[in-house]
């Protein structure tokens, strides 16, 4: 198995060669600049991504539907930049325990937002991306490092904004069927008529064996039939007033069977139901949202007739407002936020509940035409309920952007992020976890700077980074079950990142014009030190995604590869190998894919290090084959 990896590692290492050798070709050609990204994420309004001194990567719906994805958290996943952690197939949520994708290395760090309001709850932090279809989405922007000037508590290394469609002034419909081995389907209609869309989807999966494996406890779990689905609508109420909902509904059952006959098996049947809605108010200076999210989980062990079924709901709901006004040069943006966060888990830890309130300011200077400050604060408070710690922190970030060249970028940032405990941290009991109501918030800086540069062959974006934090909450695995929260005493991740496009035969014309290759991903060092002072490893060091792609009518084609190297935890180096292709027939296209192509075994999660209390394993899926039809009327 070791020599298998380091050979796949060794043949990821040569395609860099090619890609270095056409980069640096293509920066010595001083060729006018290609039209910029638009992005909301840097600035709350829109601006031109290049001209923002972060590191941003937009991924638009047809990239993700390009990529093969079968759900958001999938297409994000291959998108490359992001680590991965799942506890169910597909990153079906196991029991609360949701798929997550931790920004360069660190876990717990990053914001999801939809629509720029915020989507996890207050128990576990956690989201289910799985749970949005692909089709309701017009594109997700990626914000990493340190964002808790603009976005407040929680984030930490990074913010996923998730923008739902937008409504168009023609009618359309659109439909998709598509079809797997192992029981897959994926089906989608949509309806887009003036100022409305509607949409509906349904994706269902076989039961499968063996998704996770306990080596010293020794039990599995397997997966029952899995049904999920997902629903929208977008409006424009008024000119400048919008409204977005989006719903989803799955249900799935786990079932745990004990090796030898030791214990009786156990079966659990799950549910769980979203409602996000949102009312936007935004013109070129001035937007107003308002903004709501339930989230209810039931869980129902029914080999235990005595045990009560659990009952999990977060619910956040809140208001925020910004404006931006020119004054002499001078660029202001202006804004306030509230959001109530509240959960009730009747048979962990009953409801609990807090509001997040803040007051920020950001100023934006130009300076000689080509060097840009932008100097940003925020006052963040969080009252808790009676008998809890309150926080008041300030929250400072500066960034720098220098235009070298009509094509040449120099960017800089440095920003403080601040994060209180969960529900769950604080207070969650299980015969895995408990809580510990003793612990302090997180809190820390990010730096970073680096370089963007763009021209009709090449699109690079390149940072180095060091993500710094006092007191980050962490599992403390060193007595055994049921584990318990600690505030590491030091923690830290530092590293690099890129994104770069390369179109090398983009002037030559021909079929090979529509070539092009893409390499994203970073390498960091995250560490932090346990209850003892050890220094231990808390992420992949490693991941990146290389894909090669082909889009033209009437055919397109991608082929993609993610590498998650040198992990925590004694986890295996995975390589994933996709296929995806679509071609232009009556109407519509001919869709097929293959995800896992050499069905590897992929560890998405786990624990194998030699004095664990408990070595376990979490799987992924292994080769899927899907084939499909899409129509447009």
């Amino acid at each position: 198995m070791v020599g298998n990896y380091c050979t796949q590692k060794t043949r990821h290492a040569l395609l860099l060669v090619p890609l270095f050798l056409a980069a640096t070709s293509a920066i010595g050609q001083e060729q006018p600049i290609q039209e910029d990204t638009l992005t909301v994420t840097a600035e709350r309004f829109p601006v031109e991504e290049k001209g923002s001194p972060r590191f941003i990567t937009v991924v638009s719906s047809e990239q993700l539907e390009e990529s093969g994805a079968n759900t958001l958290v999938d297409g994000l996943r291959r998108s490359g930049g992001f680590g991965y952690t799942a506890f169910a197939p597909l990153g079906i949520s196991h029991g609360g325990m949701n798929s997550t994708l931790p920004i360069r290395g660190v876990k717990d760090g990053e914001l999801v937002l939809v629509n720029g309001v915020p989507v996890q709850g207050a128990a576990g932090h956690a989201y289910d991306l799985n749970t949005i279809p692909i089709d309701q989405i017009e594109r997700v922007e990626i914000l990493k490092g340190a964002a808790s000037t603009l976005y407040g508590a929680d984030a930490m290394s990074g913010v996923i904004n998730i923008i739902t469609k937008k409504t168009q002034e023609e009618s359309a419909v659109q439909g998709s069927v598509e079809f797997g081995n192992e029981g897959y389907q994926n089906h989608s209609i949509s309806a887009v008529m003036p100022g409305v869309n509607i949409g509906f989807n349904y994706q269902h999966l076989d039961a499968l064996d063996e998704i996770s494996r306990s080596f010293s406890r020794k039990y599995h779990y397997d997966l029952d039939n899995t049904d999920k689905y997902g629903w929208n609508v977008n409006a424009r109420i008024l000119d400048h007033l919008y409204l977005d909902y989006l719903g989803s509904y799955y249900t799935t059952g786990f079932h745990k069977y004990y090796d030898r006959n030791s214990k009786a098996d156990e079966g659990t049947n799950q549910d769980a139901i979203k409602h996000f809605l949102d009312l936007r108010y935004e013109t070129d200076s001035f937007r107003a949202k308002a903004f709501g999210l339930y989230d209810e989980m039931q869980r129902d062990e029914y080999t235990a007739l005595d045990e009560p079924e659990d009952t999990n709901k977060n619910y956040n709901f809140g208001l925020e407002g910004d404006y931006k006004v020119e004054l002499s040069d001078w660029a202001f943006n202006l804004g306030g936020d509230w959001t109530y966060r509240g959960a009730d888990y009747n048979n962990k830890y009953g409801e609990h509940h807090r509001n997040d309130y803040a007051l920020f300011m950001q100023v934006k200077k130009t300076f000689w035409d080509q060097f840009t400050a932008t100097l940003g604060a925020r006052e963040q408070f969080i009252d808790g309920e009676s008998g809890t710690a309150d926080y008041d922190r300030f929250l400072p970030s500066l960034g720098l952007v220098y235009q070298a060249t009509a094509n040449l970028n120099l960017f800089a940032n440095a920003g403080k992020a601040f994060r209180a405990p969960t529900f769950n941290n604080l207070y969650y009991r299980s015969s895995f976890i408990i809580g510990n109501p003793e612990l302090g918030p997180e809190e820390g800086w990010t730096y970073e700077a680096g370089v963007k540069y763009d021209n009709p062959m090449l699109r690079l974006r390149l940072a180095l980074f060091s993500m710094q934090y006092e007191d980050k909450i962490e599992i403390d695995r060193s007595a055994g079950y049921p584990n318990t929260y600690f505030n590491a005493t030091d923690y830290e991740s530092t590293g690099i990142e890129w994104d770069l496009g390369i179109s090398p035969f983009v002037q030559q014309g021909g079929w090979a014009e529509d070539l092009s290759l893409r390499l994203a991903g970073y390498w960091a060092d995250p560490t932090a030190e346990d209850t003892s002072g050890a220094e231990y490893q808390t992420g992949a060091k490693l991941q990146t995604s290389v894909g090669l792609n082909y889009l033209t009518e009437p055919l397109t084609m991608d082929l993609n590869c993610q590498l998650l190297s040198s992990r925590e935890r004694n986890l295996d180096s995975s390589t994933i190998v996709n296929f995806y292709a679509k071609y232009r027939l009556w109407k519509g296209y001919l869709t097929f894919g293959v995800d896992n192509i050499f069905d590897d075994e992929v560890q998405v999660s786990g624990n194998l290090l030699e004095d664990a209390s408990n070595q376990y394993l979490y799987y992924g899926v292994g080769r899927l084959v899907k084939l499909g039809y899409s129509l447009s009327f």
